[in-house]
Parts: structure tokens; sequence; C-alpha cells
């Protein structure tokens, strides 16, 4: 058990440089058995974010109870929930327009988007501005960019907005944040 909560608090540091360096790249994973089918990176963002006090939306119930096991967070609607966690082919329309994106007095009541993508430093070319970034950061991932423009739609009144969590089947992670500008190239 000691050595789970030192990785979780690892995987935490990386999280929170990533959110501080959007559109940069590192690996993450926990040493434990992954019965989700997502890959061991969410897993391990999912151990190291969620706990009794936030809600959480997947798609699959198997990976709604694994989760509600590991973490003890309550499962909940899109529109609900604190955390969404799908797959790039799961993402609808309807599932961004409808997710929190807290208000100008709470913008913290806003959730967060885990997306597991086919590949980041691949596919799409984008450029990131905005705090963190000291010019632009260069961010190639298969995320298509009609999911950045209903992001950029739902970011459009800063302070609220959603925050993105990308990760790759190899494990890569990267973090998109509210205040983040994203061109597509």
């Amino acid at each position: 058990m000691t050595t789970m909560v030192h990785e979780t608090q690892q995987h935490y540091r990386k999280l929170i440089d990533l959110f501080s360096r959007p559109g940069e790249m590192e690996a993450g994973t926990l040493g434990i058995p992954n019965f989700t089918r997502f890959s061991d990176a969410v897993l391990a963002t999912v151990l190291t974010l969620f706990d009794n006090e936030v809600s959480f939306s997947t798609i699959e119930q198997g990976d709604r109870e694994e989760f509600m096991t590991l973490t003890g967070a309550k499962a909940a609607q899109n529109s609900e929930a604190d955390f969404i966690v799908v797959k790039e082919s799961e993402l609808t329309a309807e599932m961004m327009e409808t997710m929190k994106v807290g208000t100008l007095a709470s913008p913290e009541k806003s959730a967060t988007l885990i997306i597991e993508v086919e590949a980041i430093g691949s596919g799409h070319a984008y450029q990131l501005q905005g705090p963190g970034i000291k010019a632009v950061n260069a961010l190639g991932m298969t995320l298509d960019p009609k999911w950045m423009a209903l992001r950029d739609v739902r970011c459009a009144e800063f302070p609220i907005g959603i925050d993105l969590i990308l990760v790759d089947r190899e494990n890569h992670m990267t973090v998109i944040p509210r205040t983040t500008t994203v061109e597509v190239v």
C-alpha cells in the first residue's frame, strides 16, 4: 500500500508539471494490474485524481465499476461529472457541449476531460500558447481538430472552461488547460 501511495504522489507531481507546461509530454504508469479498456497511464491518472468526493463518467459499465471500486468516486451523468474518461472514438458533440464548465463565480466547478488518443507526438499538428509557454509549444497528436474547436468554444469566457488530460496507448501524457490557446497548424 505504501508503494501505491508513493507512486500516485509521483504521478500527481507529473500531472502538476504538465498543467504548468501545456503541450509537453511525460510518461506515466503505476505498477498495478489494469482491468479496464484504458491505458495504464489513464488508470494511473484516475487513481491519482479520484476519491470519494468526486464524480466521474465513462461509457463502459465495467470501467465504471472498476473506477468506483478502486477510488470510491461516484458515477454520474456527463453533465454532472467532475471528470469524464473516454477514448477519442467515444467523444460526442453532445458530451462536449453539456459537460460542466463552471461559473464565473466558481470556475473550479468545471469538468476535466481525460481522453485516451491513439498517439501523442504524431498526427495533427497543433500550436499552443498561453501561461506556462514561453512562446509557442508544438504538439502532435491524433485528436481530431473538431474536438479542439468545440473545446475552444467551451473555454471562450475565461476563467470558465474545461481542462484536457490526453493520454495515448503508449502511456504518454500531455495536458491542455483551459488557459491555453490551441491553433491547428
